[in-house]
C-alpha cells in the first residue's frame, strides 16, 4: 500500500475489517424491537375498537331504557278504570265527569289534590278521598251532603244541615219528601245559615218525629213555627230541647183541638205550659190546667 499525501489509496489493510451492517448499527432498528412495537400498536388498536364497541352497546342500552321509560312504563300505568264509592245522589258517570280527563292519563303522575278539588266544586260533595291502585285504577270515595229540608229562598232548593244550598228542586230531587224551611229568602248568607241551623237543630232533635213536620218558618227573633202533617197543627217553639215538648203535644193533640178548635197555633215555648192562640182573638189561652192535670 502506497502512501501519499492526503487520503490513503487502495484497499484497506487486512487488519482493518470492513464494518458489518449489523442490526446493532446506529442507523438500523433490531427486528425484535420493531416487531414488539408493531404488536403494541396492534394491541392498542384492538383495545380502542373494544372501547368503541362497548360505547356503542352502552348507547344502545341507554336508548332502549329511554324508550321504555318514555313509552312502555307510562302505557303500563295509564288509568284504565275509575272505581267510585259513597255516591247515592250523584251517579258514577257524574263523578267521573267531575274528574275531568283523568281516564287515560298517567296514574303515577296524576294530581290527586287537583282531582279532589274538582270533586269539591260540586255542591253535592262534602268531601272526597282519591287514591291510586296499581297498576291502572283510580279509587274515588265521595262523602255527599245529605239533604234534610227544602229551603225556600228565591226558588226552592235542597238544603243540608249546615244551611248549604245543594241543588234546585228538580228531576233529581223531585222525589224527596222533606219539610220546607221558610224565612230564608231576602236575607244575608249569614242570617240564612243561622236560621237554617236552627231549623236543622229542631229536625235533628226530633229524630224520627221529624217525619211529622211539614214546614218550618223561622222569624226574626229566631222562633220556629212548625206545621205538622195531617191536621196542619202549628206549634211555636224557641230553644231546644224540642222533642219532649212535641211528644207532649202529640199525646194531647186531640184534646187541645177540642178545647180550642180555631187555634192559630199552640205555643210550646214555656216549660210545662201550653198556650193556644185562637184565630178569633189576639190574646192566648193557657190550656195547661185543663189538659195537663
Amino acid at each position: 500500500m502506497s502512501s501519499t499525501r492526503g487520503l490513503p489509496i487502495g484497499p484497506p489493510p487486512r487488519e482493518m475489517p470492513l464494518q458489518s451492517a449489523s442490526s446493532d448499527g446506529p442507523f438500523f432498528r433490531p427486528a425484535r424491537l420493531s416487531r414488539a412495537k408493531r404488536e403494541k400498536r396492534s394491541g392498542m388498536r384492538r383495545a380502542l375498537i373494544g372501547i368503541q364497541i362497548a360505547a356503542a352497546i352502552g348507547a344502545a342500552l341507554v336508548g332502549a331504557y329511554l324508550l321504555t321509560e318514555r313509552f312502555a312504563i307510562p302505557n303500563r300505568f295509564r288509568i284504565a278504570s275509575i272505581e267510585v264509592k259513597g255516591n247515592k245522589f250523584l251517579s258514577e258517570g257524574e263523578v267521573r265527569e267531575m274528574l275531568g280527563p283523568a281516564m287515560g292519563s298517567n296514574l303515577i303522575s296524576a294530581d290527586l289534590d287537583g282531582l279532589r278539588a274538582n270533586l269539591a266544586a260540586s255542591p253535592w260533595v262534602g268531601g272526597a278521598i282519591v287514591r291510586r291502585k296499581l297498576p291502572d285504577t283510580l279509587l274515588v270515595d265521595v262523602t255527599e251532603r245529605f239533604p234534610v229540608a227544602l229551603a225556600e229562598t228565591d226558588q226552592l232548593y235542597v238544603m243540608d244541615s249546615s244551611g248549604e244550598l245543594i241543588d234546585l228542586l228538580g228531576p233529581r230531587t223531585a222525589g224527596f219528601d222533606l219539610p220546607v224551611i221558610r224565612g230564608l229568602g231576602g236575607v244575608s248568607v249569614e242570617v240564612r245559615r243561622d236560621r237554617a241551623r236552627r231549623a236543622s237543630t229542631l229536625l235533628d232533635d226530633l229524630g224520627e218525629l221529624s217525619a211529622e213536620v211539614s214546614e218550618i218558618s223561622v222569624d226574626r227573633a229566631g222562633d220556629l213555627m212548625v206545621v205538622l202533617r195531617g191536621d196542619g197543627s202549628v206549634l211555636k217553639l224557641a230553644e231546644p230541647p224540642y222533642r219532649k215538648r212535641v211528644l207532649s203535644f202529640l199525646a194531647l193533640r186531640q184534646k187541645l183541638h177540642e178545647r180550642c178548635p180555631d187555634a192559630e197555633y199552640f205555643d210550646l215555648r214555656f216549660k210545662d205550659r201550653i198556650y193556644a192562640k185562637p184565630a178569633s182573638r189576639d190574646e192566648k189561652s193557657d190550656l195547661s190546667p185543663e189538659i195537663l192535670n
